[in-house]
């Protein structure tokens, strides 16, 4: 078993006297397993189970003592031997430790883990981010925050943000000022109520993954008149809603210079655009231009 011991110190009106409300206490180190899982998981997949166990307290503010302890999910191969078969594949307890609660400094900046990583950062997004050997320089403005390319990689996880998010989140209760993380040897990093958007998650980033323009017979179902000018059409598979960009097809039937009926259809040039977003796949298609319209079959063709 790996294992790496560090500190939670609450401080502030609330806990004066020693004690805590198990509300403010239980939902924070909820969060920190659930970080500490979820980094596991990142660096180590499924193959080792961490947990975060509390150890004894203090008093004068509210002091937790935390082990993460580190299994792997094969009982017949000991975490000892798995490291040596796979060193550059497993991040041990007390590396992982670091990856998340690490203070430190540079000449010009700070130093750390993912938490004082988030701190620095203050929401922001990089000026730029440079790697120097093994180390992650990330830059804002004249001041940058030496790291480690692991940490960056817990710093883009969702599963590790949210689990830092709702750790964060017991600022928000009255009689809570600060909150400080402490390893055996190292300084205090200290959160207080003003870290608070620091913790927060930034929107999902949207990947392009198509972007093209290809001709389309689109059968009319229903057609709009507002200003997005959004109709309801079909490609003979399910139907969707696109945005009409031709603006002299849509003059035309402003003025009733084109009449439509049922079965109708368009020749259209359709702009189709797929993205990857933090809720999954989304796609938008937009009319580009009119080529022609056809309107339905009135008759039998017998011959």
């Amino acid at each position: 078993m790996s294992e790496a011991n560090f500190k939670i110190i609450f401080r502030g009106s609330a806990v004066d006297d020693g004690e805590i409300d198990v509300r403010d206490l239980a939902p924070a180190l909820l969060a920190l397993g659930d970080v500490f899982q979820a980094a596991s998981d990142v660096l180590n997949g499924d193959r080792v189970k961490t947990v975060v166990r509390v150890k004894a307290t203090d008093h004068a503010c509210f002091e937790v003592d935390l082990s993460v302890a580190q299994t792997v999910k094969d009982a017949v191969t000991s975490l000892l031997a798995f490291s040596t078969e796979n060193k550059d594949a497993i991040a041990a307890a007390k590396e992982l430790a670091e990856l998340i609660l690490m203070t430190g400094g540079g000449m010009a900046g700070f130093g750390g883990g993912l938490f004082g990583l988030l701190k620095f950062l203050k929401g922001r997004k990089p000026d730029r981010v440079e790697q120097r050997g093994g180390e992650i320089h990330v830059h804002i403005g004249d001041k940058y925050f030496v790291t480690n390319p692991k940490t960056i990689d817990l710093a883009e996880n969702v599963n590790v943000r949210e689990g830092a998010r709702k750790f964060a989140s017991v600022l928000r209760n009255s009689g809570i000022d600060s909150i400080a993380t402490k390893q055996q040897g190292e300084p205090e990093e200290v959160f207080t109520k003003a870290d608070l958007p620091s913790f927060e998650l930034p929107p999902p980033v949207e990947e392009e993954l198509v972007d093209e323009v290809r001709q389309m017979n689109l059968q009319i179902i229903s057609l709009s008149f507002k200003d997005d000018n959004k109709w309801r059409v079909t490609d003979g598979a399910e139907p969707f809603s696109a945005a009409i960009e031709d603006s002299e097809f849509l003059k035309q039937v402003a003025n009733s210079e084109i009449s439509f009926a049922k079965g109708d259809y368009l020749v259209c040039e359709v702009r189709e655009r797929q993205m990857s977003t933090g809720q999954g796949l989304k796609k938008e298609r937009t009319i580009v231009k009119v080529l022609r319209h056809r309107p339905a079959d009135r008759q039998l063709k017998l011959i």
